[in-house]
């Protein structure tokens, strides 16, 4: 019935005429509230002008070898020089948001030599820090020195069962060292977050890592089939298959988006090229973390600043203007204005275009109605 066409005194004949008895004045509160509140026009929020967060691939090299590595890196010792890094955080400081923050990620970031020294120079300048580390190289010898250097730090963990988690991560002792960890950072004050890819081997006991490790936050990104992941495709859910299996589960709200849209507001589009970029191992900038890939490079640090690169770039300009009605499967969709298009790496890397919808769509759009529809649970209808 709500159809974006239908007057608000069509709706209540509706109502009348369609719904029980039992629920017809709650259904007319809800319809007269709507149209009340409703804004005469949809607020459009500008597009971040400086960049919150960069990405620092800081090497290729790895000690863990997880079968669905979205990046296939060659695994190379090769290193960024420390003062050109250095460099780039200045740099980036200067197109910045006020509180800006830098992801140091791989390969193995705590494999990087220069780790500590990056790191305390960000500090110094009022750079929040955070580190994506598979953990097995944090211990109750050096939590503390983690605990000060970093702001959040967050861990990858894929099952409390420890030979799955081995497994997918690729590593044996993985689940013991990352058990380990966590309580030494934890007495230490430090921000930690565990980060699980669900694949079909580990999405029963995916629930599980929230109640074993309850004092630290969790998040989940479903496995994709690209990099190695493509060798094991067997592993990755397809969307309808992803919501068979969340429909079933007996607690959906750890698979919620975390907050809805102001209404009347549109959503801005994901953050690549515009509060996002990603720099690689090399010294390559891109949009985004997860768009690595040659035909988005957008410059190297070796041989521009990344504050040059960021107003020069055509690749970031072509971000920052993109419009979720100039998706295909976006332009036409209701929710288009609160989901924003999803994830522009998703489209590409899955739909072999960047412009096209995410590939995980229908999971996307049906969350946001499950959200919306837990908005009422406190509505009386008896």
């Amino acid at each position: 019935m709500l159809d974006g066409k239908t007057t608000v005194r069509e709706l209540i004949y509706k109502i009348d005429t369609c719904i029980p008895q039992s629920l017809q004045k709650t259904c007319i509160q809800f319809i007269e509230s709507l149209a009340s509140n409703y804004p005469s026009e949809s607020l459009e929020l500008a597009k971040p002008e400086l960049v919150s967060t960069i990405y620092f691939v800081l090497t290729s090299e790895c000690n863990s070898r997880c079968v669905y590595c979205f990046r296939d890196l060659d695994g190379s010792s090769a290193y960024l020089d420390k003062n050109l890094i250095k460099d780039t955080i200045l740099s980036f400081k200067k197109i910045s948001t006020e509180n800006p923050t830098i992801v140091y990620t791989g390969g193995e970031p705590c494999l990087f030599p220069n780790l500590m020294d990056i790191v305390n120079y960000a500090k110094e300048i009022n750079i929040e820090n955070t580190l994506q580390t598979n953990g097995s190289m944090i211990n109750q010898e050096n939590a503390q020195l983690y605990a000060d250097t970093f702001d959040t730090i967050q861990i990858s963990l894929d099952s409390t069962n420890e030979e799955i988690n081995d497994w997918l991560r690729g590593k044996k002792g993985h689940y013991k060292a990352v058990s380990e960890a966590i309580p030494s950072l934890l007495k230490h004050n430090v921000k930690v977050r565990l980060a699980a890819t669900i694949t079909k081997k580990n999405f029963n006991d995916i629930l599980n890592i929230k109640k074993n490790f309850p004092d630290v936050e969790f998040q989940f990104t479903p496995m994709l089939q690209i990099g190695k992941g493509k060798k094991y495709s067997w592993l990755a859910f397809s969307p309808e298959e992803f919501l068979e299996h969340i429909a079933n589960l007996p607690h959906k709200d750890y698979f919620a988006v975390d907050s809805l849209v102001k209404f009347g507001t549109k959503s801005q589009m994901c953050g690549a090229g515009t509060s996002v970029l990603s720099i690689s191992e090399k010294g390559d900038v891109y949009p985004c973390q997860m768009l690595h890939h040659p035909d988005f490079c957008c410059g190297n640090i070796k041989t521009s600043s990344l504050e040059t690169i960021y107003h020069t770039s055509e690749t970031i300009s072509k971000f920052r203007n993109l419009k979720v009605d100039m998706l295909d499967g976006c332009k036409d969709c209701d929710i288009r204005y609160i989901c924003a298009g999803g994830c522009r790496a998703n489209a590409f890397w899955m739909n072999h275009d960047v412009l096209d919808k995410d590939y995980f769509c229908q999971y996307n759009k049906e969350l946001y109605f499950y959200n919306m529809a837990n908005m009422f649970t406190e509505v009386n209808i008896n």
